[in-house]
């Protein structure tokens, strides 16, 4: 499926582990000797901020270790046959925004050859952040466990990361980069000189199916992309004739209202996906069904 790209989110992971981000949170509480801090209402992204910036000031603890932290719990998670069926779909490229290595695992990738194949070799963002398999490039656009500065969570790193996508996509990148450089997307698209160096052009070029992922507006990293996009069909920048469909859980579908019709808004085509029993196993497993009946 050349054509094709998926982004997946943690959710598939939860689906078989016990530990969840609530869990990770907590962890993250505790590690950071951070009592009694008001949780309610607040963005993880500005959450994730008063918890560094409250252990910085009392504990001097740097960034990096909280985010050492995290990436030692990541490890712990363990793939499930969803992860599998995943990669059996055929889709060579997998984004995720998850840390952890469940598909380099699956399909059989040693840790130690876990490398950033990207073709600009990042530290801290990841426009360009991938691992190669034997059949797959597994795209991790939030940051991966075995490049722990990459793990993006603070307002900080959502700020800094959407300013390297919109310098990717909108303005280019003149400057930015020593060894590569990137015109506008626009102009890319026009010239038929699209080499998908990063995961962000298949937003523009192939149809992208996502699942797992809450995508809050918190996202802002991707709702700017959605929109971005979304503007540039309206206004008859460039071409774009792709798809992106969005699936989600139909008993949400009252709850996740606000929501849904942003996406629509956006061009972002949603399937509403029936949940039996709570089962989120076989939930998973009827998206995957749907992709592969070609919906």
């Amino acid at each position: 499926m050349r054509n094709k790209a998926l982004l997946i989110g943690n959710d598939v992971n939860n689906a078989t582990e016990t530990y969840s981000w609530n869990d990770l949170i907590e962890g993250l509480l505790e590690y950071a000797k951070i009592d009694k801090l008001n949780k309610k209402d607040k963005p993880f992204p500005l959450l994730y901020e008063e918890i560094y910036l409250n252990s910085a000031r009392k504990y001097r603890t740097s960034e990096s270790r909280l985010k050492k932290y995290i990436s030692s719990q990541t490890r712990k998670l363990n793939p499930n046959d969803l992860h599998r069926q995943i990669l059996d779909l055929g889709i060579a490229d997998v984004m995720t925004t998850n840390y952890d290595l469940s598909f380099e695992k699956t399909a059989g990738l040693e840790k130690k050859k876990c490398v950033n194949k990207g073709v600009v070799k990042e530290n801290l963002y990841s426009v360009f952040r991938y691992h190669q398999t034997e059949k797959h490039k597994i795209w991790h656009i939030h940051g991966s466990e075995t490049a722990t500065k990459s793990i993006t969570l603070g307002f900080e790193h959502y700020s800094g990361y959407l300013q390297q996508m919109r310098n990717y996509v909108a303005t280019g990148t003149k400057g930015v980069y020593s060894n590569k450089e990137f015109l506008p997307i626009s102009k890319r698209i026009r010239e038929d000189n699209i080499n998908f160096d990063s995961w962000i052009d298949f937003f523009f070029t192939k149809d992208v199916y996502i699942f797992g992922l809450n995508l809050d507006f918190v996202e802002m990293h991707l709702w700017w992309l959605l929109t971005y996009r979304a503007r540039a069909i309206v206004e008859k920048r460039f071409q774009i004739e792709n798809r992106i469909i969005y699936f989600y859980p139909k008993h949400f579908e009252e709850s996740s209202k606000n929501k849904l019709e942003m996406f629509r808004v956006n061009g972002v085509e949603t399937v509403a996906v029936n949940i039996k029993d709570e089962n989120k196993f076989k939930y998973y497993e009827s998206i995957i069904k749907l992709i592969k009946n070609g919906i």
